[in-house]
Protein backbone atom coordinates (compact mmCIF):
# COMPACT_ATOMS: atom_id res chain seq x y z
CA UNK A 1 0.00 0.00 0.00
CA UNK A 2 1.24 3.42 -0.93
CA UNK A 3 0.39 6.66 0.85
CA UNK A 4 0.37 9.91 -1.07
CA UNK A 5 -0.17 13.15 0.81
CA UNK A 6 -1.11 16.35 -0.99
CA UNK A 7 -1.44 19.66 0.83
CA UNK A 8 -3.78 22.35 -0.49
CA UNK A 9 -4.52 25.87 0.79
CA UNK A 10 -7.85 24.92 2.34
CA UNK A 11 -7.83 21.15 2.49
CA UNK A 12 -5.43 18.36 3.44
CA UNK A 13 -6.01 15.30 1.26
CA UNK A 14 -4.92 11.85 2.28
CA UNK A 15 -5.21 9.10 -0.31
CA UNK A 16 -4.81 5.45 0.63
CA UNK A 17 -4.29 3.34 -2.47
CA UNK A 18 -4.78 -0.43 -2.47
CA UNK A 19 -5.50 -3.09 -5.07
CA UNK A 20 -9.11 -3.47 -3.96
CA UNK A 21 -10.33 0.07 -3.51
CA UNK A 22 -9.33 3.69 -3.32
CA UNK A 23 -10.32 5.82 -0.34
CA UNK A 24 -10.03 9.52 0.36
CA UNK A 25 -10.44 11.66 3.44
CA UNK A 26 -10.80 15.44 3.35
CA UNK A 27 -10.49 17.70 6.38
CA UNK A 28 -10.85 21.46 6.30
CA UNK A 29 -7.73 23.12 7.74
CA UNK A 30 -9.49 26.35 8.73
CA UNK A 31 -13.13 26.70 9.71
CA UNK A 32 -15.31 29.05 7.69
CA UNK A 33 -16.72 32.06 9.55
CA UNK A 34 -20.19 30.53 9.31
CA UNK A 35 -18.86 27.35 10.93
CA UNK A 36 -17.27 29.11 13.90
CA UNK A 37 -20.72 30.09 15.13
CA UNK A 38 -21.91 26.48 14.99
CA UNK A 39 -21.52 24.07 17.85
CA UNK A 40 -22.33 21.05 15.69
CA UNK A 41 -20.05 19.41 13.13
CA UNK A 42 -21.21 18.66 9.60
CA UNK A 43 -19.59 15.43 8.48
CA UNK A 44 -19.96 14.41 4.84
CA UNK A 45 -19.82 11.01 3.17
CA UNK A 46 -19.58 10.23 -0.55
CA UNK A 47 -19.36 6.91 -2.41
CA UNK A 48 -19.22 5.75 -6.02
CA UNK A 49 -18.39 2.58 -7.93
CA UNK A 50 -15.00 2.17 -9.63
CA UNK A 51 -16.17 3.39 -13.03
CA UNK A 52 -17.67 6.64 -11.70
CA UNK A 53 -14.75 8.63 -10.26
CA UNK A 54 -16.18 11.82 -11.76
CA UNK A 55 -19.42 11.20 -9.86
CA UNK A 56 -17.40 10.88 -6.65
CA UNK A 57 -15.70 14.21 -7.39
CA UNK A 58 -19.11 15.79 -7.99
CA UNK A 59 -20.39 14.61 -4.60
CA UNK A 60 -17.26 15.92 -2.87
CA UNK A 61 -17.78 19.35 -4.46
CA UNK A 62 -21.40 19.52 -3.30
CA UNK A 63 -20.49 18.47 0.24
CA UNK A 64 -17.67 21.01 0.40
CA UNK A 65 -20.11 23.71 -0.75
CA UNK A 66 -22.43 22.66 2.08
CA UNK A 67 -19.64 23.51 4.54
CA UNK A 68 -18.85 19.99 5.75
CA UNK A 69 -15.97 20.02 8.24
CA UNK A 70 -14.80 16.55 7.23
CA UNK A 71 -15.67 14.47 4.16
CA UNK A 72 -15.12 10.71 4.06
CA UNK A 73 -15.22 9.16 0.60
CA UNK A 74 -14.56 5.83 -1.07
CA UNK A 75 -14.77 3.94 -4.35
CA UNK A 76 -16.76 0.89 -3.38
CA UNK A 77 -19.61 -1.35 -4.52
CA UNK A 78 -23.10 -0.61 -3.19
CA UNK A 79 -23.33 -4.15 -1.78
CA UNK A 80 -19.93 -4.23 -0.09
CA UNK A 81 -20.35 -5.88 3.32
CA UNK A 82 -18.08 -3.32 4.97
CA UNK A 83 -17.78 0.36 4.06
CA UNK A 84 -14.60 1.41 5.95
CA UNK A 85 -14.89 5.15 5.34
CA UNK A 86 -18.61 5.20 6.14
CA UNK A 87 -17.89 3.48 9.45
CA UNK A 88 -15.24 6.14 10.16
CA UNK A 89 -17.79 8.86 9.41
CA UNK A 90 -20.27 7.31 11.88
CA UNK A 91 -17.59 7.06 14.58
CA UNK A 92 -16.62 10.71 14.06
CA UNK A 93 -20.15 11.89 14.90
CA UNK A 94 -21.11 13.08 18.37
CA UNK A 95 -24.23 14.53 19.99
CA UNK A 96 -25.64 17.47 18.04
CA UNK A 97 -23.67 16.74 14.83
CA UNK A 98 -25.10 15.97 11.42
CA UNK A 99 -24.19 13.44 8.74
CA UNK A 100 -24.57 14.86 5.22
CA UNK A 101 -24.84 12.75 2.03
CA UNK A 102 -26.03 13.66 -1.45
CA UNK A 103 -28.57 10.79 -1.61
CA UNK A 104 -29.54 7.89 0.66
CA UNK A 105 -28.17 5.25 -1.73
CA UNK A 106 -24.65 6.66 -1.29
CA UNK A 107 -24.58 5.22 2.25
CA UNK A 108 -27.30 2.55 2.37
CA UNK A 109 -27.95 -0.52 0.23
CA UNK A 110 -31.42 -1.39 1.59
CA UNK A 111 -34.37 -0.04 3.54
CA UNK A 112 -33.53 -2.16 6.56
CA UNK A 113 -29.97 -0.82 6.73
CA UNK A 114 -31.21 2.74 6.30
CA UNK A 115 -33.85 2.50 9.03
CA UNK A 116 -31.46 0.76 11.43
CA UNK A 117 -28.77 3.44 11.10
CA UNK A 118 -31.27 6.33 11.18
CA UNK A 119 -32.62 4.93 14.45
CA UNK A 120 -29.08 4.65 15.81
CA UNK A 121 -28.29 8.25 14.83
CA UNK A 122 -31.49 9.59 16.36
CA UNK A 123 -30.71 7.82 19.64
CA UNK A 124 -27.33 9.59 19.60
CA UNK A 125 -29.05 12.93 18.87
CA UNK A 126 -27.35 13.07 15.46
CA UNK A 127 -29.17 14.38 12.39
CA UNK A 128 -29.01 12.78 8.94
CA UNK A 129 -29.41 15.15 5.99
CA UNK A 130 -29.34 14.67 2.23
CA UNK A 131 -28.81 17.40 -0.36
CA UNK A 132 -32.20 16.51 -1.87
CA UNK A 133 -33.89 17.94 1.24
CA UNK A 134 -34.35 14.82 3.38
CA UNK A 135 -33.52 15.15 7.07
CA UNK A 136 -34.12 13.37 10.37
CA UNK A 137 -34.29 15.03 13.75
CA UNK A 138 -35.64 14.08 17.17
CA UNK A 139 -36.90 17.65 17.53
CA UNK A 140 -38.87 17.80 14.28
CA UNK A 141 -41.77 20.32 14.60
CA UNK A 142 -44.00 18.14 12.39
CA UNK A 143 -43.56 14.38 13.09
CA UNK A 144 -46.21 13.30 10.54
CA UNK A 145 -44.49 15.27 7.78
CA UNK A 146 -41.17 13.72 8.78
CA UNK A 147 -42.62 10.18 8.57
CA UNK A 148 -44.09 10.88 5.12
CA UNK A 149 -40.75 12.30 4.01
CA UNK A 150 -38.92 9.18 5.20
CA UNK A 151 -41.36 6.83 3.39
CA UNK A 152 -40.95 8.77 0.11
CA UNK A 153 -37.17 8.74 0.41
CA UNK A 154 -37.16 4.99 1.12
CA UNK A 155 -39.01 4.41 -2.17
CA UNK A 156 -36.38 6.51 -3.93
CA UNK A 157 -33.67 4.49 -2.16
CA UNK A 158 -35.03 1.23 -3.63
CA UNK A 159 -35.07 2.70 -7.15
CA UNK A 160 -31.58 4.21 -6.89
CA UNK A 161 -30.10 0.98 -5.49
CA UNK A 162 -31.65 -1.04 -8.32
CA UNK A 163 -30.24 1.40 -10.89
CA UNK A 164 -26.73 1.21 -9.45
CA UNK A 165 -26.78 -2.60 -9.25
CA UNK A 166 -27.65 -2.71 -12.96
CA UNK A 167 -24.70 -0.41 -13.70
CA UNK A 168 -22.36 -2.64 -11.71
CA UNK A 169 -23.60 -5.79 -13.49
CA UNK A 170 -23.03 -4.21 -16.91
CA UNK A 171 -19.54 -3.12 -15.87
CA UNK A 172 -18.66 -6.62 -14.59
CA UNK A 173 -19.89 -8.22 -17.83
CA UNK A 174 -17.83 -5.83 -19.91
CA UNK A 175 -14.72 -6.53 -17.86
CA UNK A 176 -15.17 -10.31 -18.16
CA UNK A 177 -16.22 -10.22 -21.81
CA UNK A 178 -19.65 -11.74 -21.14
CA UNK A 179 -22.72 -11.05 -23.24
CA UNK A 180 -24.50 -7.84 -22.15
CA UNK A 181 -27.94 -9.15 -23.05
CA UNK A 182 -30.12 -9.90 -26.05
CA UNK A 183 -29.92 -13.16 -27.95
CA UNK A 184 -27.51 -15.83 -26.67
CA UNK A 185 -24.48 -16.11 -28.93
CA UNK A 186 -22.88 -19.38 -30.05
CA UNK A 187 -19.72 -20.04 -32.02
CA UNK A 188 -19.78 -20.37 -35.84
CA UNK A 189 -18.65 -24.00 -35.40
CA UNK A 190 -21.72 -24.82 -33.33
CA UNK A 191 -23.97 -22.98 -35.79
CA UNK A 192 -22.57 -25.15 -38.59
CA UNK A 193 -23.15 -28.27 -36.48
CA UNK A 194 -26.79 -27.32 -35.85
CA UNK A 195 -27.44 -26.72 -39.55
CA UNK A 196 -25.71 -29.99 -40.54
CA UNK A 197 -27.71 -32.04 -38.02
CA UNK A 198 -30.94 -30.44 -39.25
CA UNK A 199 -30.02 -31.20 -42.87
CA UNK A 200 -29.48 -34.81 -41.83
CA UNK A 201 -33.08 -34.95 -40.60
CA UNK A 202 -32.60 -34.61 -36.85
CA UNK A 203 -35.42 -32.99 -34.86
CA UNK A 204 -34.91 -29.84 -32.79
CA UNK A 205 -35.01 -31.86 -29.57
CA UNK A 206 -32.47 -34.33 -30.93
CA UNK A 207 -30.16 -31.46 -31.86
CA UNK A 208 -30.56 -30.00 -28.38
CA UNK A 209 -29.67 -33.34 -26.80
CA UNK A 210 -26.55 -33.68 -28.95
CA UNK A 211 -25.31 -30.11 -28.68
CA UNK A 212 -26.68 -28.79 -25.38
CA UNK A 213 -27.92 -25.65 -27.16
CA UNK A 214 -31.30 -24.15 -26.15
CA UNK A 215 -34.26 -24.85 -28.44
CA UNK A 216 -34.90 -21.14 -29.05
CA UNK A 217 -31.29 -20.68 -30.21
CA UNK A 218 -31.50 -23.77 -32.45
CA UNK A 219 -34.66 -22.41 -34.09
CA UNK A 220 -33.04 -19.03 -34.65
CA UNK A 221 -29.88 -20.53 -36.19
CA UNK A 222 -31.90 -22.73 -38.55
CA UNK A 223 -34.25 -19.91 -39.61
CA UNK A 224 -31.31 -17.57 -40.22
CA UNK A 225 -29.59 -20.34 -42.21
CA UNK A 226 -32.66 -20.86 -44.38
CA UNK A 227 -32.88 -17.14 -45.06
CA UNK A 228 -29.33 -16.91 -46.44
Amino acid sequence: MFYLVFFFIEFDTVKNISLKNLTFQFKRKRSLLSEKNKKKKSIGYARAIDSEISYLDEQIKYLKDEGCNIIFTELLSLDAEIKPEFNKALKALSKGDELVITKLDRAFSSRNECIRIINKLLNQDVQLRTLSGFFTSKNSPNPSSLIFNILCELDNLDNECLRERKKENVLKRRLTGNNLGGRPKISPLKESLVIRLRDEGHSYRSIRTQTGIALSTIRRVILEGEGK
